[in-house]
């Protein structure tokens, strides 16, 4: 898999968690969205459908993604050229770090965003722009652009995108 793309679906995943406290952004959407986030000439799709707490990411490489229920604990990494399913259990995501701090408001994608100041996993210093209704528009870690939106669409998403298709063969514990 693509370096970029492996990261794109870590950096989401990591900061996909409901926010505890008014002081950190809402880093888990409250709505259907459809984003392409672009890292140099790289694109990724990453949607999220709010009424089941599912997380589809799309890396460059055709016919293959990533499901994450974020309710279950649960990953699916899906291949349709072998028709096949990697199920594996995930731990609930973490909180955003504690001790983000506002850095102020921009605009991505024309759409508005909260910056927010906080380390990454490895104590690094990072800015991640989040919508007031939690998405995820841009992540900087110091000079270096992680990503960007490069398209935001807000639409109701099919529930069979978040669904293994039927007759995939299974490996794993299952859901």
């Amino acid at each position: 898999m693509n370096p970029s793309a492996l990261a794109l679906m870590v950096w989401a995943s990591a900061l996909s968690a409901p926010a505890l406290a008014q002081d950190r952004p809402p880093s888990l959407p409250t709505r259907d969205v459809d984003v392409t986030y672009r890292t140099g000439t790289i694109e990724q799709r990453w949607r999220f459908r709010a009424s089941d707490q599912k997380l589809r990411l799309d890396p460059p490489t055709q016919g293959v993604y990533m499901i994450l229920d974020y309710r279950a604990h649960h990953m699916t990494m899906v291949n349709d050229s072998e028709q096949a399913a990697l199920e594996t259990p995930s731990p609930p995501a973490a909180p955003f770090a504690p001790g983000a701090t506002r850095r102020g408001q921009d605009q991505v994608a024309g759409l508005e965003c909260t910056e927010w100041e906080t380390g990454d996993t490895t104590g690094n210093p990072t800015l991640a722009c989040f919508t007031a209704d939690g998405v995820m528009l841009r992540a900087r870690r110091g000079d270096t652009l992680l990503v960007e939106a490069a398209r935001v669409l807000f639409a109701p998403l099919d529930g069979r995108l978040f669904m293994v298709p039927p007759g995939y063969h299974h490996q794993g514990p299952t859901p």
